[in-house]
Parts: C-alpha cells; structure tokens; sequence
C-alpha cells in the first residue's frame, strides 16, 4: 500500500533519490551517456531542498508503509506564459518496481487538486518524446499543445495539456 501526501521539508534527499534512479533508468538510451554520467544525488538534493522552501513549488510523494518514497510529483504555476495553461507538473518519477500500480494516477491527482485551489483550472507538462510515460499522460486525456527540441539533452520534448484540470480529479 503507498499514500500520497505532501512531501516534508527534510526529505530532498530520498527525493532526490527517487529521481536520480528514474533518470537513470527512463532515459538511459534516450538521452546521451554524458548527460546523465553528469547528474548526482548531491546536485538533485540541493535541488530539492530549494523548491520545499518555495511557496510557489509543491512536491507530493507516494510512501510506503514502511516509510520509504517511491515516487513523487512537483508543480506549481505554468512557467513559461506561452501557453493558455495556467498549471504545469514539472516532474513526475516513480522507482521501476512501483509503475503499473496506479501510484502515478495518485500523485498526477495530488498536484492538479492544489493547483485547482490555488486557481489553476488548467495543466500542461513537458515530456520526452521517448519517454514511455508519455502514453500515460495522453491516457489521462493530456492532449498535443507543442514541442521543442532540447539541444543539451539531445531529443525532442512535447506539451501535453489539459484543458480543464477537473477531468483529471
């Protein structure tokens, strides 16, 4: 059994472990070695530690019941104002043996419930063309909004978005 709830000040660490880990294993073969030889625990840590501090970020993690963090989602207000989407998930990773248990679905609720409060009625995400996650976003009704090559990591990104954030609550 896994819940989610908002992740706690002191946890940028397994956090960043969580992400790290999902790097290695999502985008190994998508993206070049170099770029991810180049991603530590310590700088995602660092990270980490800043966004729990920002009013304006919100982290959800799933937890086990043994207390250990197996995924988690970060979000908060679109960031670019290019788009006519007012919400934006910035990260979304869950450790391998944790996919297909409808942990991502949990957390994807998490974060459009808080910025449905904050007043977000809508939500878009980045994510790599090659990512396998993205046929989960589109299952979740996320739809085509734009893509942009990303020169540093070497592979195409697409915007997918959803209109109203309540579809997804």
């Amino acid at each position: 059994m896994v819940r989610i709830r908002k992740a706690a000040i002191d946890e940028a660490e397994a956090i960043a472990k969580v992400s790290v880990d999902s790097w290695f294993s999502t985008y190994r073969g998508i993206i070049p070695e170099k770029i991810l030889d180049k991603i530590t625990y310590q700088q995602r840590s660092a990270a980490f530690k800043k966004r729990l501090v920002d009013p304006q970020h919100y982290i959800f993690v799933a937890e086990t019941t043994d207390g250990q963090i197996v995924g988690f989602v970060n979000g908060g207000p679109e960031r670019s104002g290019d788009y006519p989407y007012n919400g934006e998930i910035y990260s979304l990773y869950i450790l391998d043996e944790y996919h297909h248990l409808q942990i991502g679905r949990k957390l994807v609720r998490a974060i459009a419930e808080q910025l449905q409060t904050d007043g977000c009625d809508s939500l878009l995400v980045w994510v790599l063309e090659e990512n396998p996650a993205k046929g989960f976003y589109e299952h979740l009704g996320a739809k085509p909004v734009d893509r942009n090559y990303l020169a540093e990591l070497e592979a195409f990104e697409t915007a997918l978005g959803w209109a109203e954030v309540d579809h997804l609550l």
